[in-house]
């Protein structure tokens, strides 16, 4: 099952270089990613591919801002990718490319350290096709996990880099209460992190406790 079912989302068997096609990236762990690829643009493979990483939620049909972003991106003559990475659901059926089999990824089990490889899965996506300058462009979190993917790596076949407004996590830790960090520190410590919370981390964030001690 495709996270891009919507007829605004197009396969990319599809001629019409006017909308945004599906497209997929696995990471090393073999979670498969979904994203749009906005390709309207005077040249059908331009150098510049400008990928955004996406936030908590952030997925393609919640944030229209995305869409606003990719034509201006395509206007100035590069192609432009909503990158999701796990979270960008709170669950949503996806596979693994390693195994066959079918996974449940989304913000509920997500873990931080993934981040890496998620960022990785689609700037070797980039790499693959050809685009010979590769941007990347995080907005909240994916800001956050770009950072740690560019401090960790330095990869050099990124060229630019955009951080749009980057997740501040220590306000954003600071929302749970004493008890709900006491229930997640307790859950780690007995080995059940990957049991769900019996509440939404920050108010909005249904997780499991591993995700929450990230």
């Amino acid at each position: 099952m495709s996270a891009f079912s919507d007829p605004q989302i197009h396969s990319a068997r599809r001629p019409d270089r006017g909308r945004p096609v599906a497209v997929e990236a696995a990471a090393a762990r073999g979670t498969v990613l979904f994203g749009a690829l906005f390709r309207d643009t005077p040249q059908e493979r331009p150098e510049t591919v400008v990928l955004a990483i996406t936030g908590i939620h952030g997925n393609f049909y919640s944030n229209p801002f995305y869409v606003d972003f990719g034509a201006a991106v395509n206007a100035a003559g590069a192609h432009f990718v909503y990158a999701q990475t796990c979270d960008a659901f709170g669950e949503i059926p996806t596979r693994n490319a390693r195994t066959g089999a079918a996974e449940t990824a989304g913000s509920w089990n997500e873990r931080f350290a993934w981040a890496e490889e998620d960022v990785a899965a689609w700037v070797d996506w980039a790499a693959a096709r050809g685009y010979r300058r590769i941007v990347l462009a995080g907005h909240s979190l994916g800001a956050n996990k770009m950072i740690r993917y560019l401090s960790s790596r330095q990869d050099p076949r990124v060229d630019r880099f955009l951080l749009l407004s980057p997740a501040n996590v220590r306000h954003l830790a600071a929302q749970a209460s004493a008890a709900e960090r006491a229930l997640v520190r307790r859950r780690l410590d007995e080995g059940r992190g990957g049991e769900r919370l019996p509440f939404e981390l920050f108010g909005w964030i249904p997780c499991v406790a591993d995700t929450a001690g990230d």
